[in-house]
């Protein structure tokens, strides 16, 4: 068996605990968390966006890159391993597999939308929780509204924030409100105790709140 080796932390020490971050899209999470790395990590973790050069996007693929990384560097006690993936158009049956492939380890974590990532980057501009029901429907399919492939959602964060596309945004304008999201995230996740959200919320808060340190 090939040997495993450490993975180099924060300042070249052994100290910051690691925090690994494995998403479905190929850009649009991973430019919110590298500004979030930058900006408004806690001292004492290391953030490790996860990369990859495939167009594969499934929660499968995201947990096939999670199980990579493991098989590759030891991994501490009190390191964490987030799968991110969103609802969309998974089935239930796929995502149970990957549920339960985190809930089997003491480092994973799996974390999910409803319907998707944008939700989170929604929530740091407005409180969907006020929305009609009308509105609210409308956020929960996140159908495409254009040829071009533009969702609901993407739509309206544009709308917001006058120029949106989910490779191109600035991270670092939204994560100025990141409290608010947080607050708004938990006030939407009224079953925790559920695998998922199983109407339209996020579990983004919580690696959000491992990344910033807080409880």
């Amino acid at each position: 068996m090939r040997k495993r080796k450490d993975f180099i932390r924060l300042e070249g020490t052994r100290s910051a605990r690691l925090v690994v971050i494995a998403a479905e899209g190929r850009s649009t999470e991973n430019i919110y968390f590298e500004a979030m790395k930058v900006s408004l990590c806690a001292s004492d973790v290391h953030v490790e966006v996860l990369h990859r050069d495939s167009d594969s996007s499934s929660p499968e693929s995201v947990k096939a890159q999670i199980q990579e990384f493991v098989s590759e560097y030891n991994i501490e006690d009190d390191d964490q391993l987030w799968v991110v993936v969103d609802k969309d158009r998974w089935g239930d049956k796929m995502l149970s597999s990957v549920a339960q492939y985190c809930a089997k380890g003491d480092n994973l974590y799996f974390c999910l939308s409803n319907p998707c990532f944008e939700l989170w980057l929604l929530l740091h501009f407005e409180d969907v929780a006020s929305y009609s029901p009308e509105q609210m429907k409308l956020l929960a399919e996140n159908k495409k509204t254009s040829r071009h492939g533009e969702t609901w959602l993407k739509r309206k964060m544009k709308e917001l924030t006058g120029h949106y596309h989910e490779a191109d945004y600035d991270a670092m304008a939204i994560i100025k409100n990141v409290a608010v999201a947080i607050d708004r995230a938990k006030a939407l996740d009224t079953r925790p105790a559920d695998r998922w959200p199983q109407t339209v919320g996020t579990r983004v808060y919580l690696l959000v709140q491992s990344i910033m340190g807080l409880k």
